[in-house]
């Protein structure tokens, strides 16, 4: 069991297990979400899920949500992208967050406050796809591409 007030050196412990794991391949990207999602929802001492996203300029943005909210709107989590600096058309208004939730890290409470995890997220047009001022993702699937061509695990956070 996870304690959430516990000392940076375990909460880094857990950070490279979950990390090893993805770089071994032994699980699925679907299986980890499963896992993430059943642990969010098992463990009653999470109370807020941070997400990050970054703009067109590559700046990094947090946004914090409830857990119940977030486990019950996963699949469908919205924000007003118009507020945000390089998303600021009046059409970015409605973006969608698809959370990657195998950038999922555990923080150490004396920073973050008791009760937090960080999960990595793409943003999403309202259809669903990729939006294009979304460096973090258009990263991710240049990286996939070169990576059919190179050897190589290409990770981005």
């Amino acid at each position: 069991m996870i304690i959430l007030k516990s000392p940076i050196d375990e909460l880094a412990e857990l950070n490279l297990e979950a990390k090893a794991r993805r770089a071994s391949h032994s699980i699925s990207a679907d299986e980890i979400q499963e896992e993430r999602i059943r642990y969010l929802t098992d463990e009653t001492r999470i109370k807020a899920v941070t997400v990050c996203f970054s703009d067109l300029e590559g700046r990094l943005h947090m946004l914090d949500y409830d857990k119940k909210f977030l486990l019950n709107s996963v699949d469908n989590s919205t924000f007003d992208g118009s507020s945000i600096r390089g998303f600021a058309l009046q059409s970015a208004s409605d973006l969608r967050l698809s959370v990657d939730w195998e950038a999922f890290y555990w923080l150490p409470a004396d920073i973050w406050g008791p009760g937090k995890v960080l999960v990595f997220a793409d943003v999403r047009e309202d259809d669903g796809s990729p939006y294009v001022a979304d460096m973090r993702s258009r990263c991710g699937r240049s990286a996939g591409f070169c990576g059919r061509r190179l050897a190589g695990d290409y990770r981005i956070a």
